[in-house]
């Protein structure tokens, strides 16, 4: 089970991009420990009622470094009620990819603009075993274009000295991909490549407005990106571009962006500040008449995960979306399987945005390139 917990609403950056950028000064509330608590609680008794062995609890805002008191006390509240069920049947940390083992996994991650880490919380995340997503667009020309501190100044500078302390974390970067700075995207990869991170992905900030001339250029960078991922695999140099690799992984393994990265409501709830639960991140909202409200913490959980609004997930999940039956592509296309991205850029987890799928069909094409010609290279080797 994964539980996301937006500890605050409040940031210390105005990225341009960012979806809360017009209501930024009305974003004030800060998660209560007693909704915290419940909120845990709550995921690790649906753990259990799913017969799950892992409990992932993600740290999330705004900007949750600004409550680094309230997770700390969420580690180690999770830890005792871990610990009240499992005695010390239980590990804190351990890797997706580490082997099947008989104990229970409590593993915590944070998502965080990385300006406010120091050395005491890099050395607390590093002794809980956090996985540390970090937004990062890449070196500080590239960087700075869209993410900006409130007055204007860029915020890469404030980032740049814990870079080689997270370089040896469990540190993913989360890079955001726009209009403005897509000419220097593929650049931009090799410079966070180049410092010793291991593991990124490049998201685009779908907002209506893209044009096919902006497609373009942005085509000519995933070439690029491609270009570069195959570079790297020949050398052998482990690191995990998203972008282009879940995109391969989906189309050589079958399996499904739905199934098997997704999750919404049945795999993930997602925790506003004032408790109300929603079916994964890009739904929090403390509005009370929001969107996807699946309940409340305090809420019976037959209510919340047997609801209207979890019956919608499952019926997301059961059938394919209007227009998109016989898509060649439609199991690894964001407008297809995201209810996430097709809420943000429709409204509606049912809906299908035109730019979306015109990105997924561009950006599945540049990959599949990419897979003949990484087996007629491993063919040859």
């Amino acid at each position: 089970m994964n539980l996301v917990l937006s500890l605050t609403e409040r940031c210390n950056l105005r990225c341009t991009y960012c979806y809360y950028k017009v209501s930024h000064e009305a974003r004030s509330l800060v998660m209560s420990d007693e909704i915290m608590e419940a909120a845990i609680r709550l995921a690790f008794e649906r753990t259990l009622f799913l017969g799950q062995r892992f409990l992932n609890i993600t740290f999330f805002g705004g900007e949750p470094l600004l409550c680094m008191e309230s997770i700390r006390r969420g580690v180690e509240f999770a830890k005792e009620i871990v610990h009240e069920r499992f005695g010390d049947g239980f590990e804190v940390g351990a890797p997706t990819s580490a082997p099947i083992s008989p104990k229970f996994r409590l593993r915590f991650a944070v998502n965080t603009n990385g300006t406010l880490l120091d050395d005491s919380i890099i050395d607390f995340m590093k002794r809980e075993k956090f996985r540390i997503y970090l937004s990062l667009d890449g070196p500080e020309a590239h960087h700075d274009i869209c993410r900006k501190q409130v007055g204007g100044a860029g915020s890469f500078k404030l980032i740049e000295p814990h870079i080689p302390a997270l370089c040896k974390l469990d540190t993913v970067v989360l890079s955001v991909v726009t209009r403005e700075n897509m000419r220097s995207l593929s650049d931009a990869v090799r410079w966070i490549q180049a410092q010793g991170l291991r593991n990124m992905t490049a998201a685009v900030d779908f907002d209506g407005k893209w044009t096919g001339e902006e497609f373009d250029v942005l085509a000519s960078e995933y070439e690029k990106l491609a270009a570069f991922w195959l570079e790297i695999k020949r050398k052998k140099i482990p690191f995990y571009l998203g972008t282009i690799q879940d995109k391969l992984k989906f189309r050589l393994t079958g399996q499904r962006h739905r199934t098997s990265t997704c999750h919404v409501a049945e795999g993930i709830v997602a925790c506003a500040t004032n408790g109300n639960l929603f079916p994964c991140t890009r739904f929090i909202s403390s509005k009370k008449d929001a969107p996807y409200i699946m309940g409340n913490v305090y809420d019976e959980p037959a209510k919340i995960f047997g609801g209207e609004v979890a019956r919608d997930i499952l019926d997301f999940f059961d059938r394919e979306k209007e227009g998109c039956e016989g898509c060649a592509i439609r199991f690894r296309c964001h407008a297809h399987e995201c209810a996430c991205t097709s809420f943000y850029s429709t409204g509606s987890i049912h809906g299908v945005s035109p730019e979306v799928c015109t990105h997924e069909r561009m950006l599945a094409a540049i990959c599949d390139d990419a897979i003949a010609e990484f087996t007629d290279i491993s063919e040859k080797n």
